[in-house]
Formats: C-alpha cells, sequence, structure tokens
C-alpha cells in the first residue's frame, strides 16, 4: 500500500514538472513578438471563412476563348497563378512582361505593378515605414549565383518564382529577413497583404508541401480572389491549384473560377473582367466576375 502511494506521488511530481516544464517554454514562444504574431495570425486564419462552392453551368451559356476574342470582350492574359517549384520548372515558352517600377531598378511583372503600389501604399499608412525590396526578378546567371552560394537556401535556375518577376523579397529599414515579423510592416504585410493580391508564398509549417521553409519577407502575387481564398484558408498556391478540379466551375465572392485544358478554354458569357493564366502543369485557370 505505501508502495502504491509512493508511485502515486512520483507520477504526480513528474505530471508538475512537465506542466512547469510546458509553461516555460511556452512563456518563452510568447516573450517575442514575432511568434506572438504567427500565433494570432493562425487563429486569425482559422476564423475567416473563405466558401468556395462548385457551381453547375449550362452548357449553352458556355463560350469558347475565341468567341470571345471575336466579340472584343474584356479578356487579359497574365501570368498570375503559374506555379513555379521543385517538380514544376519555369517552361521555356513562358512570356515574362517586365517593368522598372517606378524606375526604382525593382523589375516585376507588369501585372502585379499596381497592387504593389497599393500595398506599399498601405504600410506606410499604417505603420509609417516604407516597404522596400531585397530581391525582384532574377535571370538564369543570377539565380545560379545564388544556388552556387547558398543551395540550402536559394533554388536551381528554372525553379524560382524570382524569375517569372511575381515575387519579391520585401524589408523595412532595421527589420529583414526573419526579422521582418519583428516589425509592425512586417506583420501588417502578413496579415493584409491578400488584400492586395499577394500571398506568403512560403508560410510556417508547410515546407513539406513547398519544399521552402517560412519566409514572411517572401510575397508572391496571385490576384485576386485567389489570394483571399489561400490566406483565409491557411493553404499554399500548391494546395489551391490542386483543389481546382480540371473543368469544374467554382463560385467565389462574385467570381466565377475554373480550371481548364488549353484547348478547352470555355468560358460563361455572363462574366466581365476575365483573366487567364497558366498554372504550369498543361492548364489554364480562368477568372472572372459575375455580370450584375
Amino acid at each position: 500500500m505505501q508502495h502504491s502511494k509512493s508511485k502515486v506521488k512520483r507520477k504526480t511530481k513528474l505530471i508538475i514538472l512537465l506542466a512547469l516544464f510546458a509553461l516555460i517554454v511556452v512563456s518563452l514562444f510568447l516573450a517575442k513578438p514575432d511568434n506572438r504574431f504567427i500565433l494570432s495570425n493562425m487563429f486569425n486564419q482559422l476564423a475567416q471563412s473563405a466558401k468556395i462552392k462548385v457551381v453547375e453551368i449550362d452548357s449553352n451559356t458556355l463560350i469558347p476563348i475565341s468567341g470571345l476574342q471575336d466579340k472584343n470582350a474584356e479578356i487579359k492574359f497574365n501570368n498570375a497563378l503559374i506555379l513555379v517549384n521543385k517538380d514544376n520548372p519555369i517552361d521555356d515558352k513562358t512570356e515574362i512582361h517586365l517593368i522598372d517600377y517606378k524606375n526604382t531598378g525593382v523589375l516585376m511583372d507588369k501585372t502585379m505593378e499596381e497592387m504593389y503600389s497599393q500595398l506599399s501604399d498601405a504600410v506606410k499608412v499604417a505603420t509609417g515605414d516604407n516597404l522596400y525590396v531585397l530581391s525582384h526578378y532574377r535571370t538564369d546567371d543570377e539565380q545560379l549565383a545564388l544556388y552556387k552560394e547558398d543551395s540550402k537556401t536559394a533554388t536551381l535556375p528554372g525553379t524560382s518564382e524570382h524569375q517569372i518577376g511575381l515575387a519579391l523579397d520585401v524589408y523595412v529599414k532595421y527589420f529583414a529577413g526573419m526579422g521582418f515579423l519583428k516589425s509592425p510592416a512586417g506583420q501588417f504585410v502578413n496579415r493584409n497583404c491578400w488584400e492586395y493580391g499577394f500571398v506568403i508564398r512560403y508560410p510556417i509549417f508547410k515546407k513539406h508541401i513547398t519544399g521552402i521553409k517560412f519566409e514572411p519577407w517572401h510575397i508572391r502575387y496571385v490576384g485576386m480572389p485567389h489570394s483571399e481564398i489561400i490566406y483565409k484558408k491557411g493553404i499554399t498556391l500548391e494546395e489551391y491549384i490542386d483543389s481546382l478540379d480540371i473543368g469544374e466551375y467554382y463560385e467565389y465572392d462574385g467570381y466565377y473560377i475554373s480550371r481548364q485544358k488549353n484547348d478547352e478554354i470555355l468560358i460563361p458569357n455572363n462574366l466581365e473582367a476575365v483573366t487567364i493564366s497558366p498554372d504550369n502543369m498543361g492548364c489554364f485557370i480562368v477568372t472572372g466576375r459575375i455580370k450584375q
């Protein structure tokens, strides 16, 4: 009987010690502002709702893309939803349309010029900090040089988003890299960049999917409403594209979204402001606002 009581006391002490250890670890984790932000941002994402639903489209309302072009309908082609990673290197046929952002020497795809300007202005208003670009478009040679310098961080030429001009590594004064998340500006970007069509391309706890560790400074333009869906669902670009079944039509917040094969692009006749982007996996993603 005495032996049994002694055993219970030892177990109780062990549980108390483990609880104290866990409390210390949590306290140390939450002592850092960037860690507190990571936790709160995860809860913020969980509290969001991004209900994307499959819709049945009357086949009689579907128009081939050539038919819409003949009618001079508003259709824009861009690369916003191209998936670039080690399994999906950049296609040699991919056309990149670069601009020099406000004559700063920062090269980016023209598709995201206006929205990056709006994001930068919003950061300034919200935090008082100027948002700067550390890394932007890279050539094959520039990517190879980075890879040779640090193959653990940089990827092989042809597998970096920087080579399509849709990714930017951003920072503010005194806060770059992982330190970016310690700044109000870094936290604003991570929580709000989706409103401007951007996503944190390599989010925390997703390395097993992206192959890249958490990079809170690396933003990627995908456009609306895709950025909103990705952020609010807490997923990656890989997971998002994979969730779109080929040939299906989805509705989200006044938009239709459809992933289609190259030779079968059909667009509902009740859409406006249609954009079409290749996904770099043999398909195209069609996005359009539903006419009111």
